[in-house]
């Protein structure tokens, strides 16, 4: 083996390792984001779940608590990663804006469909601005299909 078939080939070998070692850190890198989205997924949906029975079947006190507890809890997760984004708060208001405004309190229930509008829009900007029975009836459309499931 000549002197320049040993240099061409340590050249070809530390080519190969460094470009083994680039795409290997990549994948490394995709499968810590996706394992990191996934760490969120068992507690919003317990969360979700309990708050949806709670809504369809409890008193108005106990469907409020529930809901409340859903919304501190995505909004907490937010805080503490700023890459999460909690799809299902758009929902969770409008089902305390339908609670509240089953209590007897409109203001309250007013401010809940801001809070549902803008995170609606936060999700789907390029749709039109739904209205307040909109709104409600994706909770109400939301809930029979997981009803179904």
């Amino acid at each position: 083996m000549t002197g320049g078939l040993k240099i061409a080939l340590l050249a070809a070998a530390i080519l190969g390792l460094a470009y083994g070692g680039y795409l290997g850190h990549r994948n490394v890198v995709e499968i810590g984001n996706s394992l990191k989205s996934i760490q969120y997924v068992a507690p919003t949906k317990v969360a979700s779940d309990f708050t949806r029975t709670q809504f369809m079947h409890a008193d108005t006190d106990h469907a409020g608590k529930a809901v409340i507890m859903q919304i501190n809890l995505l909004e907490q997760l937010e805080l503490a990663d700023k890459s999460f984004h909690a799809d299902e708060l758009a929902l969770a208001y409008i089902r305390l804006a339908m609670v509240v405004d089953a209590a007897g309190r409109p203001e309250a229930a007013q401010r809940a469909l801001d809070q549902a509008r803008l995170r609606y829009r936060q999700m789907h900007s390029r749709n039109a601005e739904l209205t307040d029975d909109e709104l409600k009836n994706l909770v109400k459309q939301s809930d029979r299909l997981m009803a179904g499931l």
